[in-house]
């Protein structure tokens, strides 16, 4: 994998009632000359038809030279999905914005895809978060983003135990190139999260007894969607990150998202197999409420590194009228 270099991490907080904060810039108001801008949520297309949100984006399409816009989704994993879609873009410098909200829209989805009420129970927590990503030599002080990989869950009976040994062998080889390594745990209130930790913690004992294990931040039913690894990284960011960190997410559809943080002094990259990206391209459609979304689909599981991705026009930022259907 290029170096990814992380920096001007920003979380802004949200209301429950879809309000953006009086402090959001605009797309690439912040930014110095980014060549793309990527926005990825779990709510997929729908959220660019949320009017708030699509009045704020098209004040980015109103610059005089707009860089290429891209929308990229797969559930709750969609920020490792938009930085697998920077990799392989031919781009140096993008802009990401991670959107969830309002918080009725994202529960709505979560509801639709059986994970809030009438389902596993989970209560959506909206928010926004603004990064810009490079590829480059780090300098001192960056934070570089590495190893980032998104995996499926096999087809069969057998299907979530092959996904446990996978990202457990994932695991292994990246805690054993970066020692002493942080790991940030993956639970969530759900039960498919409880059997991926048994299972990880009962075939690999020593990759978990050698990583130093800091807390999930969810502990109870309210659910960060996507916000959840930058919420993640940005509070282990806190502090200077003496060790490598392994953040790790679980998304529907049995996905497991998973990618290694560590500061500019580069320690040794683990081997790893080429990468291959599997970009589901979608165009710009209207969602209707009660629709399930499309990671659900079965034609859309079981393979590793995808995700979907909708290349945007200015006429898409400018939406004056929302496309989400009643």
């Amino acid at each position: 994998m290029l170096n990814v270099v992380l920096r001007d991490l920003r979380i802004f907080p949200v209301s429950d009632t879809g309000e953006l904060p009086e402090s959001l810039p605009a797309p690439g108001e912040d930014a110095i000359d980014p060549e793309l801008f990527l926005f990825c949520s779990s709510g997929e297309q729908g959220i660019l038809q949320q009017r708030k949100v699509s009045e704020w984006m098209s004040k980015g399409s109103r610059q005089q030279l707009r860089p290429q816009c891209a929308f990229v989704s797969m559930a709750c994993a969609s920020w490792y999905a938009a930085i697998l879609e920077f990799e392989r873009s031919p781009f140096h410098t993008a802009e990401l914005w991670v959107l969830e909200t309002s918080s009725s829209f994202v529960q709505e989805r979560l509801d639709s895809a059986g994970l809030g009420k009438g389902g596993e129970g989970l209560q959506a927590k909206p928010g926004i978060a603004r990064m810009v990503v490079h590829k480059c030599q780090p300098q001192e002080g960056d934070i570089v983003l590495s190893a980032c990989s998104l995996f499926a869950k096999p087809p069969g009976l057998r299907g979530t135990e092959l996904l446990v040994r996978r990202y457990g062998e994932w695991l292994d080889v990246n805690s054993t190139a970066h020692q002493s390594a942080d790991w940030v745990s993956f639970s969530i209130a759900t039960g498919w999260s409880a059997h991926l930790w048994a299972g990880l913690f009962c075939w690999f004992p020593e990759v978990m007894s050698r990583l130093k294990q800091r807390p999930s931040m969810e502990t109870d039913v309210c659910h960060l969607l996507a916000m959840k690894p930058v919420h993640e990284l940005h509070r282990e960011l806190r502090r200077p990150l003496a060790h490598p960190l392994i953040i790790t997410t679980l998304a529907a559809g049995g996905r497991v998202g998973c990618i290694v943080v560590h500061s500019h002094i580069s320690p040794a990259e683990a081997a790893s197999e080429p990468k291959v990206y599997r970009p589901v391209l979608v165009p710009p459609h209207p969602i209707r409420n009660g629709y399930m979304p499309d990671y659900c689909d079965p034609q859309y599981r079981y393979a590793d590194n995808q995700y979907f991705l909708t290349e945007l026009s200015s006429n898409d930022l400018d939406l004056s009228v929302p496309l989400h259907m009643e």
